[in-house]
């Protein structure tokens, strides 16, 4: 079961995945850029969302993942962050970084 969702970064192809959280990964990410840091850097920016995703989580054996080109079963939609536009894209919608900020999302 679980409250499975992904966060792809389009620029590198990476998938960040929860098994327990993707009914809050809005809200995850909106942390996650809210710091403004390494927006133009999509290493770095994988690696703060990767840190808030998995926040108090450290070092446990399950429930996140990283991987390339491989898009689980989701019960949540996929966001994709596309840096070098700084757009956030969830099925036909999308948001620059700075008005994705702006939203609020209630946890679903």
């Amino acid at each position: 079961m679980g409250e499975r969702g992904q966060i792809l970064i389009k620029d590198t192809g990476v998938y960040l995945y929860t098994h327990w959280t993707g009914y809050n990964l809005k809200q995850i990410l909106q942390k996650a850029l809210a710091k403004k840091w390494g927006w133009d850097v999509a290493s770095y920016l994988t690696r703060i969302i990767f840190d808030v995703m998995t926040e108090g989580k450290h070092g446990e054996k399950t429930g996140y993942g990283i991987s390339d080109n491989q898009q689980s079963d989701l019960n949540w939609p996929l966001l994709i962050v596309d840096v070098k536009n700084q757009m956030v894209i969830e099925e036909l919608k999308l948001w620059s970084f700075e008005n994705f900020l702006k939203e609020k999302f209630e946890e679903e």
